[in-house]
């Protein structure tokens, strides 16, 4: 409530001076017309005029316009060592020690303070004021107005004074203040208040911290064993709805899924081939030991071809592993890129299941016939894959390239099927292991 309250608060000294006149010289007049003690009811009018400023004045910092919102959760075990809390304790106990000399009703003091304090914290919730409400607040003022009443009956029983006139009404008034005004101030907070739980404290946060901290301890995992030793991770960021987990390291950038434990793609920020000494032979061993390692599930019964770009001690080998079933390309992609010195430069992989499909019944050159029927030019390259099409799940098609695009027809139907109407996949768009199924 008052950790900042000085920096938050503008002129908070220039609205404290005129508060404190308004109160102190009221109290100071009555008092000399009753011929009571001044000082010690001036020292009281000053101290609440600072709980005022402190408290009710607008700040610049805080929820302002976020309807009701008050911390509600526990002060312990924070309390004690949180400077704001004790900030708090320190602004309170002042004006209730000077309350205990004043009036010789201790309870009394004790059960409007904390009371008042609940009403201060309910209108820092409720008005725009740029303030925060917390029921650490309400404690720790509590707790120093316990402290001040405590240290002026304890001062007042020094001195000889008076410390309370009727013991009985005294804590019947104080009982009855604070009984009425706690079932009040609880009940308006009940129905007015959103409660705001602190994020460490949400139910299943300690469980999303482990969650987190395993998909950081596996994609550093995979970072090192992509870009090799020396790899430093930098900044690791997962996307708690979706699950995705990337990695941004000294070598590259790595992406994967969480807590499937998916990966999906990763690209070297040194994409040029350096010098090596391995062949083609041995470049399919890195490719291999790679795969097994992270996508046992996904090679198995996979295709494997190669194509090279470049020879000799720079060429540059790219792995492409593809699934089958009776002609049928499935939808697993699996790509890994090995230098001639032994490093992966890059892989993208769409770790997917074999989805069930019904039976093709149209063939290639009847595909290639019902192709340029519709587009009226020679279609070529016709490949039966396995997509996913909107509003049908996935089917067996035939991609053919025409000259004026693409063109998709259903291995089933015959039909065209719009290329609107296919689901894009990674690269184009990223989605869950769990979505794409």
């Amino acid at each position: 409530m008052i950790d900042a309250s000085v920096q938050a608060i503008p002129g908070l000294l220039v609205w404290f001076v005129p508060i404190a006149l308004c109160l102190a010289v009221p109290t100071a007049l009555i008092a000399c017309a009753r011929r009571k003690p001044v000082t010690v009811r001036v020292l009281l009018a000053v101290c609440s005029a600072g709980i005022l400023a402190v408290t009710l004045l607008p700040a610049d910092g805080g929820p302002v316009g976020d309807g009701a919102v008050c911390d509600l959760s526990s002060p312990f075990p924070q309390m004690p060592t949180s400077s704001s809390a004790l900030l708090n304790v320190a602004l309170f106990a002042p004006a209730s020690f000077f309350a205990a000399l004043v009036f010789p009703r201790p309870l009394t003091i004790l059960a409007v303070t904390s009371v008042g304090s609940g009403l201060i914290e309910l209108f820092q919730a409720e008005g725009a004021m740029g303030r925060s409400c917390s029921a650490t607040d309400i404690v720790a003022n509590t707790t120093g107005s316990l402290i001040g009443v405590a240290a002026g009956t304890v001062w007042c029983r020094r001195t000889g004074r008076r410390v309370t006139g009727r013991a009985k009404r005294d804590a019947l008034w104080g009982a009855t203040l604070a009984v009425t005004g706690s079932a009040a101030l609880a009940a308006t907070f009940h129905s007015s208040v959103t409660p705001y739980i602190p994020l460490t404290e949400r139910p299943g946060f300690a469980a999303e911290q482990r969650a987190i901290e395993g998909a950081d301890t596996w994609i550093t995992e995979a970072a090192a064993y992509v870009f090799g030793k020396g790899t430093r991770v930098e900044q690791t960021v997962v996307a708690k709805h979706s699950g995705l987990v990337t990695a941004k390291t000294n070598r590259g950038e790595i992406t994967g899924w969480w807590p499937e434990k998916k990966l999906e793609e990763a690209a070297s920020t040194d994409n040029r081939a350096e010098p090596g000494s391995l062949n083609q032979t041995q470049a399919e061993e890195v490719s291999t030991r790679f795969v097994r390692r992270w996508f046992p599930a996904e090679v198995l019964g996979a295709k494997r071809t190669v194509h090279v770009s470049g020879s000799g001690n720079s060429a540059v080998y790219l792995f492409a592993y593809r699934r089958y079933t009776k002609g049928l390309m499935m939808p697993m992609r699996l790509n890994v890129t090995v230098t001639s010195s032994g490093r992966i430069m890059n892989f993208t992989a769409r770790a997917l299941k074999d989805p069930k499909l019904p039976e093709s019944t149209v063939s290639k050159d009847e595909a290639a016939r019902l192709a340029r029927t519709n587009t009226g030019h020679t279609a070529q390259g016709a490949v039966l894959l396995a997509r996913k099409v909107k509003g049908q799940g996935w089917r067996p098609v035939w991609m053919m390239g025409a000259e004026n695009g693409d063109v998709s027809i259903d291995a089933v139907t015959g039909l065209r099927i719009p290329q609107g109407t296919l689901a894009r996949y990674p690269a184009d768009v990223r989605m869950s292991p769990a979505s794409r199924r």
